[in-house]
């Protein structure tokens, strides 16, 4: 009876353990190997699927990235920063960075990528976009620990809810057209709409100069050049904030930071061009305008 009891238990599993040599096989981050049935171009590109993946995917890509080949120099920011070309930039400054630009990313989120990248690299070179919206108390969420738990835990990688969906994606994505991350006019919209609400109901985060303030001490002790670029936005955001009074407050911040380390502020009215050509959102630049924010960045003194 217990022989037949295991035998039938067996084949009840034979589904799951199926679909989990899948996940493996397909392997969506890269985690256990970069061969498998996708193409790590197509893999890179489902990074950008325009669904509730594109936080996690970025961050698990990424941490699985940057532990296989560590660098020295690293951006640090959210999803302003996450399409900026890096051979660009190491044509124009001959250094290669890592781009930790996630989608969704916060101060929160920096600071476990910080402290992350310190523990696997000597940092030479640490660019953060810093953002004054970003202080607000409600970007307190954390999208790193689940992913990195899987780092810390590789056996939960394969029946992982979000790496099993992306893994499904690579395969659907191999053979039929999806949909992936692209500015619409409702999309500008929506994030006026979005910043105006927080504006209105600004609450500053105090821990964050806490976070930012480490930072400046690790690369300070360990001879690391750190800077604070804070991203342009678009006129119609810039709006916003002043008009929702968080002027004197924005500058009070940035003299806080400037205690800490150079900062160079982009986001002031008419050093960027109004024309929506060059912005995806009143957020994001496209990658061609940022492509601009090189020389401002990398060949001027903050």
């Amino acid at each position: 009876m217990v022989g037949r009891f295991l035998l039938q238990c067996f084949k009840l599993s034979l589904p799951m353990f199926a679909l989990f040599a899948l996940v493996a096989w397909v392997d969506p981050y890269s985690l256990y190997h970069q061969g498998g049935p996708i193409s790590q171009e197509l893999k890179e590109k489902n990074l950008y699927h325009s669904g509730r993946t594109m936080s996690f995917s970025n961050m698990m890509w990424k941490l699985v990235a940057f532990r296989r080949e560590p660098r020295a120099n690293v951006l640090l920011g959210d999803s302003r920063l996450s399409y900026f070309d890096l051979d660009s930039l190491e044509r124009a400054t001959g250094d290669r960075y890592f781009n930790f630009g996630i989608p969704g990313g916060n101060y929160v989120t920096m600071d476990h990528l910080f402290r992350y990248a310190d523990s696997l690299a000597t940092l030479r070179k640490v660019y953060v976009q810093v953002a004054f919206r970003g202080l607000d108390a409600s970007r307190d969420f954390d999208i790193y620990q689940e992913p990195r738990s899987i780092l810390e835990r590789p056996y939960s990688y394969t029946y992982n809810r979000r790496v099993i969906e992306s893994a499904g994606l690579n395969i659907y994505s191999s053979w039929f057209p999806v949909t992936y991350d692209s500015p619409t006019e409702e999309q500008w919209r929506l994030v006026l709409e979005a910043e105006s609400a927080s504006a209105n109901d600004f609450r500053i985060d105090t821990t964050v100069f806490n976070k930012l303030q480490y930072m400046a001490d690790r690369c300070n002790a360990e001879g690391a050049q750190l800077v604070f670029v804070e991203y342009p936005t678009h006129p119609d955001l810039q709006a916003i904030m002043r008009d929702a009074g968080l002027g004197p407050k924005r500058e009070a911040y940035i003299t806080r930071l400037k205690t800490m380390a150079p900062v160079i502020d982009l986001d002031r009215p008419g050093l960027f061009p109004t024309d929506r050509s060059f912005w995806r959102d009143p957020l994001h630049l496209t990658v061609e305008a940022q492509r601009q924010l090189i020389g401002r960045i990398w060949t001027t003194q903050p």
